[in-house]
């Protein structure tokens, strides 16, 4: 008797079993359950956040975001990503909160408690033009609320872009994209060097609003320059402007305004009284 022989194909192990941790997601999934997250933190309701604007929030090229949409999930990503399973939930929270800077916002915990106060900030950074300078004798504090402007107004006004200088390191902070920061902001004749270097690509960059921190107080040669950006475009300004620092000139082309700051503790809640200029100060 002749047997038959069989049509089936031997199928390798290795398309058979699964070895762990055998994530299960495909990057195209990971991606866009993040960016959906992101879009509702830095885009209004019913906008979404293009490929390129999601790319230079998280400092990565359009071309791996689009790998990321159309390929493979990154090996160390998603080795990451099977750690993170492997912890509670409590345990996951807390190495997040470890691992994360924090990102201030004009809705964060530490602002949010006065509604009145941030609706009324709110209205001076959504002006076509204008000062503000904000005020306290808290370096920390001003760079927070600096930093929570300049992060809220991709929410609030999705067409309306940032640029500036920041004196400080963004250690702690998620910083603002379009906001240049320094490596060593305690180098201050490197820093005024490099201001200076700087200052003519600042001033006539296209953005709408001009985000200065210690610029005002370390290079006083520069005050006219920053008042004359104010004639058509928002700046805000951070510093400790003490007695000794002299106070804006009179200006019937634009309003300057002041937002004062304080606060009970390092990370307490933050009071601020919004001082709506008219011409000068």
């Amino acid at each position: 008797m002749t047997k038959e022989k069989s049509n089936i194909t031997p199928i390798p192990h290795s398309e058979i079993w699964l070895k762990p941790p055998a994530y299960p997601k495909t990057a195209n999934e990971v991606i866009r359950r993040v960016k959906l997250v992101m879009d509702e933190a830095d885009r209004p309701p019913g906008h979404a956040l293009t490929q390129k604007e999601f790319g230079r929030l998280i400092g990565a090229p359009r071309s791996t975001i689009h790998d990321w949409y159309h390929g493979k999930l990154a090996a160390p990503i998603e080795h990451f990503l099977c750690a993170m399973e492997r912890l509670s939930e409590i345990q996951r929270t807390e190495l997040l909160r470890k691992l994360c800077r924090d990102c201030p916002r004009l809705q964060h915990p530490r602002l949010a408690h006065d509604p009145q106060a941030v609706n009324s900030l709110r209205g001076l950074i959504t002006e076509a033009n204008g000062m503000v300078h904000l005020v306290g004798s808290d370096d920390p504090l001003r760079t927070f609320l600096l930093t929570a402007i300049g992060n809220s107004l991709p929410q609030l006004l999705p067409t309306k872009s940032v640029c500036g200088l920041d004196v400080h390191k963004p250690d702690s902070f998620v910083p603002v994209v379009g906001v240049r920061y320094f490596s060593d902001p305690t180098d201050l004749v490197r820093v005024k060097q490099i201001v200076r270097e700087r200052w003519k690509e600042i001033a006539g960059s296209p953005g709408d609003c001009v985000l200065l921190n210690r610029v005002w107080s370390i290079l006083p040669e520069l005050r006219d320059s920053i008042m004359l950006l104010a004639k058509d475009r928002t700046v805000i300004v951070a510093d400790d402007f003490d007695d000794h620092l002299s106070t804006p000139k009179e200006s019937q082309d634009f309003t300057v305004s002041i937002v004062r700051t304080t606060s009970t503790g390092p990370r307490g809640p933050i009071r601020i009284r919004v001082e709506a200029g008219g011409s000068g100060r």
